[in-house]
């Protein structure tokens, strides 16, 4: 027994040892690992190291429809060193990002749209030849990432980046949101596939901010301060009187300026980067708007946007209802966001009426629903709900497909179907998700919620239009009560579908394809004018009823970007195209064309600027730093021991071995011990 006593007491030192050499060989990288997407920041060796400071001041000018944001990030470098910065932070989903400069001290460099591999050669030489240079990419539609080289030490470095977004209307209410925050993503199990296409690469499950892209921060625990301070002013120009001007979850200062507008800023002079900033206002009900129409002529051509809420049908019946909930009970909703996802729940629950019929399903690495099939919404069912919605926690992994496949399954019901998802779509599968979407959902239609102080609102807007539905956000367990409602009063009054866009004069209708509308929510489109006599025609169905109404242009105002506009829903729209099985390099080669054509960034182009001079002598050498993000506010994910994704193959091969090894030898010990002990007995 003393023998088996040593060898288990040497074997855990030897895992212990072994633990320990692969975690420090795994946090031991170089610039080309940051890059790469290391999650861990260490230096050649292992030892943790200062991370460079920054700051963010953001600049909103919203006039009429368009607004326009700068965002200005300072990169301080407190070493002694000579270092590049490397960050990755959300921008809206609609941004068209077409500026950016490098500011140091009084010198001003501008960037310039590349192809996306072009750029990346353009930064990695100025950077190894010692010259001041910025890299601007798009990681994904709503996450970008800076590269700022060669901050000298005790220096900084300051990039100035500018985006353009389009601001409509819904339930009479305009808005805008600036993301402060990212919600760590779950990259998980793809589901069978449908075609084959034979690659090279390498898929790893488990929670990280962009999985095998560029995850270069580290996530924060909970209870670690890091200090990402922002601040932030707007000015108003509605181009209408104002009713209202509401900041949902941050304090603001308001103060009148000249010509009806208002300039905004935080009360605070600058608030931690942990939660989205929300801003809503409202015309008197006087000047509510039911059309706009905004053009703008350029040396690109003349360009159009198209906002028309279509009439309400009077006597509209609802009709009866199969309502399926699901609900996203993973690790990245934890805290806040799980009981504000419970309340949303409840409340959609009370929202059902007699003669509809419900089901709720929950999924975080597995999927379960609550009743084999849809329930009546009588009281004795819903109660079963209640209690079952009481008692859902976060934790596991964000595994969507199951849950898609089990609320998208065909049925025979002849009641309108509507599935409620409500979650904080921290997944990094969205394109897959997406196609999968319209590959399921035939008769049905997927309304998103959004859940939390920082969802992937990318996602949410996505996989809402792929469903043929629409996105409702939630920030905090407080309004779930009145955006549930607001959901189904609107659930109720579907306004047109099978929407068709056609016209004389006018062409590149984006979107190609027109999402369902309902109650309060406009038809919105950009379009090409080709001439000063155009016209659009508009047709839909309205229930039993074919809608038709015919709008002549005659646009003279001049809105500077609506061709900005209409090249980013155009480079939306041909992304689409990939759920729609159209080829991927036709896509590729329309998403290049317009962006580089509108100075903008895509997944194929980027922005880079480069500083001519070098600053960095030949003999200094060049540390690569991650800044990591704050955790989005209210969220509490569990911790679980990961290896760091630095770790290898053979590695992981290495400690797994030398586990089943230690197991199997143990076990071998054991079995003779007994044998032993039997012969002993037998004797």
């Amino acid at each position: 027994m003393q023998t088996l006593t040593h060898f288990v007491r040497f074997g855990l030192l030897l895992l212990g040892c072994l633990w320990t050499a692969l975690a420090a060989h795994a946090t031991s990288l170089s610039a080309d690992d940051i890059t790469q997407g290391s999650l861990m920041m260490r230096n050649d060796r292992g030892e943790a190291e200062a991370l460079p400071l920054l700051n963010t001041d953001v600049s909103i000018d919203v006039t009429g429809p368009i607004a326009r944001t700068v965002v200005t990030q300072e990169f301080k470098n407190p070493g002694d060193t000579w270092v590049e910065a490397l960050y990755l932070f959300p921008l809206p989903e609609d941004a068209a990002v077409d500026r950016m400069k490098l500011l140091i001290g009084e010198r001003v460099i501008e960037g310039e749209i590349k192809e996306k591999e072009e750029a990346k050669a353009v930064y990695e030489q100025a950077k190894a030849e010692g010259k001041r240079t910025a890299l601007v990419e798009q990681d994904r539609p709503n996450l970008f990432s800076t590269s700022v080289a060669n901050i000298p030490p005790g220096g900084s470095v300051s990039v100035s980046i500018e985006y353009q977004q389009t601001l409509g209307w819904k339930e009479g209410e305009f808005s805008i949101r600036f993301p402060m925050a990212i919600t760590p993503r779950y990259n998980g199990a793809l589901p069978e596939p449908t075609h084959v296409v034979e690659q090279t690469g390498s898929l790893n499950s488990g929670w990280s901010l962009l999985p095998g892209e560029r995850p270069n921060q580290v996530l924060p625990l909970a209870d670690e301060e890091i200090d990402r301070p922002v601040s932030l002013r707007l000015r108003l120009r509605a181009g209408f009187e104002l009713a209202e001007v509401k900041s949902h979850y941050h304090k603001i200062l308001k103060s009148q300026g000249e010509n009806g507008e208002v300039d905004i800023e935080l009360a605070q002079s600058s608030v931690q980067a942990d939660r989205d900033f929300l801003l809503s206002w409202k015309p008197v009900p006087s000047q509510q708007p039911n059309a706009a129409l905004f053009a703008e002529t350029s040396d690109k051509g003349r360009f159009g946007l198209l906002m028309f809420t279509p009439p309400q049908l009077d006597g509209w019946e609802k009709p009866a209802r199969e309502v399926v909930f699901v609900i996203d009970t993973s690790g990245s909703m934890g805290g806040q966001s799980i009981r504000a996802a419970r309340e949303a729940l409840l409340n959609g629950l009370a929202g059902l009426e007699a003669g509809d019929s419900f089901n709720i399903i929950e999924f975080n690495t597995d999927t379960a629903a609550l009743f084999t099939s849809s329930r009546p919404a009588d009281d004795q069912n819903l109660r079963i709900a209640e209690r079952f919605v009481s008692r859902l926690e976060a934790e596991g992994g964000t595994n969507m497909f199951p849950a898609l496949d089990l609320a998208l399954q065909p049925s025979d019901s002849q009641r309108l179907r509507q599935v409620v998802f409500i979650t904080d779509g921290a997944v990094a599968q969205e394109q897959e998700l997406f196609s999968h979407i319209q590959r399921k959902l035939a008769g049905s239609r997927l309304f998103t919620v959004g859940i939390g102080s920082a969802p992937n609102t990318y996602f949410m807007q996505e996989a809402a239009l792929a469903g043929r539905g629409f996105f409702t956000y939630i920030g905090r367990p407080d309004e779930a009560a009145e955006k549930m409602n607001a959901l189904f009063e609107r659930l109720a009054k579907p306004v047109l579908a099978n929407i068709q866009v056609s016209g004389e004069g006018v062409s590149g209708f984006a979107p190609a394809v027109v999402p369902d509308l309902y109650a309060g929510e406009p038809l919105v489109v950009a379009m090409k004018l080709s001439d000063e006599n155009s016209s659009v025609q508009i047709q839909g169905q309205m229930g039993d009823t074919l809608w038709k109404q015919s709008l002549a242009i005659d646009a003279v105002d001049q809105q500077a970007g609506i061709g900005i506009d209409w090249a980013r829903r155009s480079i939306a729209s041909w992304q689409r195209g990939a759920a729609r099985g159209v080829d991927a390099d036709t896509i590729r080669n329309e998403v290049t064309r317009l962006a580089l054509d509108f100075h903008l960034v895509s997944p194929f182009t980027s922005l880079v600027a480069v500083d001519k001079t070098p600053v960095r002598p030949d003999t200094e050498s060049l540390d690569t730093k991650a800044l990591p993000g704050k955790m989005p506010q209210g969220l509490e994910v569990k911790q679980t021991l990961q290896l760091a994704s630095g770790a290898t193959g053979y590695e992981l091969s290495l400690l797994l071995g030398s586990l089943m090894l230690f197991a199997a030898l143990a076990l071998l010990l054991w079995q003779r011990r007994v044998n032993g002990s039997d012969r002993e007995l037998s004797a």
